[in-house]
């Protein structure tokens, strides 16, 4: 996590300077007309100038400050929890250290009781779920490397469990939660069958009427070759094709994988832009060296010099892999489909 301090007075630089010895990835910045004598970052813009410089640079900005000036000057570049940074507001005097924003998908909670145990402070965190020391579900998408669907759902669920409602957890997962009084766990197939807010974790798509959320395991790595020239749309069908064979969501897609001789194709390197995941790249060298059994073709030997390319990539590039699809082809795309069990 890479983190900015910034102080405006003296006894602020000398804050920002015993965290620069604390905590890694540290960069100060301080006000020029402190004429600090050490290894600093000097700005002599105004506070919002070097805010909106800073707030897309760094994972998480510590102020040395008052709450309200923070406050005021992070107002124009609040866009989302999901990327804004972790914002965490100190006084002056080390008292008190403040999770301001991106509490819990930033790590400003995390980071703010660090610091507080760092510089023997009083950490203030102020999310309900913490306060009353239970699991909010963004923390556990977090734990579980899930994606929250739909993520505007996710204030309804932590809303039901701050307020002692009922909320009951479906999954096809061996899960071991310590899970809230208000909170049952029950296996996928009782979805739809209980009373109370449901709370989704499976990679299977989901679709009940009333308002829920689903935390989607990212654990899909899909293998894709292709004919030279393939367009994003042929391979996003091929893709969708795979995923409706398995009804996996989208969402469960950890990476895209090829081999190297796919590496420019700009059709799988924008599908996996779009998607948002990695386009991961294996050797030829790789494939000819590995010890299991997949889909090979004798005409793609000949081409390349291996027999196959999306099972052996997609199985390759998982870390415990376990192939739930072989080779599927559509319009010049073949996909594979592997489970990462590594969690």
């Amino acid at each position: 996590m890479n983190l900015a301090v910034i102080a405006l007075t003296s006894s602020g630089e000398e804050l920002a300077l015993k965290l620069e010895e604390k905590l890694s990835n540290v960069d100060l910045y301080i006000a020029d007309k402190l004429n600090s004598s050490a290894e600093v970052n000097e700005f002599d813009s105004s506070l919002q100038e070097l805010v909106a410089e800073l707030f897309f640079q760094y994972d998480g900005l510590i102020f040395i400050m008052s709450l309200g000036i923070v406050v005021r000057v992070l107002a124009p570049y609040i866009e989302d929890k999901r990327e804004d940074p972790a914002v965490v507001t100190i006084d002056e005097t080390g008292a008190n250290v403040i999770s301001t924003l991106s509490g819990h998908l930033g790590g400003a909670n995390q980071l703010t009781a660090k610091i507080a145990e760092q510089i023997k402070a009083n950490p203030v965190i102020t999310t309900a779920t913490d306060c009353q020391d239970k699991l909010a579900f963004d923390l556990l998408a977090q734990q579980l490397n899930c994606e929250i669907i739909p993520f505007d759902n996710l204030k309804l669920a932590n809303a039901a469990l701050v307020n002692e409602q009922r909320v009951n957890i479906f999954s096809d997962l061996e899960l071991d939660l310590d899970v809230a009084e208000n909170v049952d766990l029950f296996s996928l197939d009782e979805l739809g069958s209980r009373e109370g807010f449901p709370v989704i974790i499976s990679n299977q798509r989901s679709e009940i009427s009333v308002p829920y959320i689903q935390l989607v395991p990212q654990n899909i790595v899909l293998g894709i070759g292709c004919r030279k020239g393939v367009s994003v749309k042929q391979v996003e069908t091929a893709i969708n094709l795979a995923l409706q064979k398995l009804n996996l969501a989208k969402a469960s897609i950890k990476n895209l994988a090829t081999i190297d001789l796919k590496q420019d194709e700009a059709g799988l390197r924008e599908t996996a832009k779009k998607l948002g995941v990695e386009l991961e790249i294996i050797a030829r060298e790789e494939i000819e060296e590995v010890d299991f059994d997949y889909t090979t073709s004798e005409f793609v030997k000949e081409q390349i010099g291996v027999g196959g390319v999306c099972e052996p990539t997609a199985l390759l590039s998982a870390e415990e892999g376990e192939l739930l699809l072989d080779k599927t082809s559509k319009n010049g795309v073949t996909v594979a489909v592997v489970k990462d069990n590594y969690m």
